[in-house]
């Protein structure tokens, strides 16, 4: 890491950034957003060539449900529900949410609470799924749930509320 920009002034290192790119996040624009995910047989689910949604490439996933399969590409930003693809799902549709290079299914981290019984979908963002550093989204279209989260989040909120 260089000490010194251009013009010979000290760069002072963000933490907040640093932290965050530790877990394989990033901010760019106040948009926290991830570079890469996995699924568990460790092929790449953003490549340059995705489509770009939000200015960044997406996430690129076959999701299978009962009336049919597409490739959907989801939005990298944290907490962002823009997509491309999947006009053949309504609403309330539960899909099965896999890997579009060899089919696998991604691994459930949890239930969502929502009114269709959703669970949470996890994307590692890491090649190795041992490290439980990931991301997750509700499988089911449409569910306001349905956006990139940090999996921590999702376990802590869960946790919270049974605790209550």
């Amino acid at each position: 890491m260089k000490s010194f920009d251009e013009d010979g002034k000290l760069i002072i290192p963000d933490k907040e950034l640093q932290k965050l790119q530790e877990h394989g996040l990033y901010k760019k624009e106040n948009k926290i957003h991830i570079n890469h995910a996995f699924c568990p047989k460790g092929h790449e689910l953003i490549v340059p060539d995705n489509e770009l949604i939000d200015g960044f490439p997406s996430i690129k996933l076959w999701l299978k449900g009962e009336i049919g399969n597409e490739l959907v590409f989801i939005s990298p930003v944290l907490n962002n529900l823009n997509r491309i693809g999947g006009e053949i799902f309504s609403k309330g549709n539960k899909l099965k949410v896999c890997c579009p290079e060899c089919g696998s299914r991604m691994p459930v981290l949890g239930p969502c609470e929502c009114q269709w019984n959703g669970e949470y979908m996890m994307l590692s963002l890491d090649k190795n799924p041992e490290n439980q550093n990931a991301v997750c989204f509700c499988d089911v279209w449409g569910c306001p749930k349905g956006d990139v989260r940090l999996a921590g989040e999702v376990i802590s909120e869960y946790m919270r509320g049974y605790q209550m």
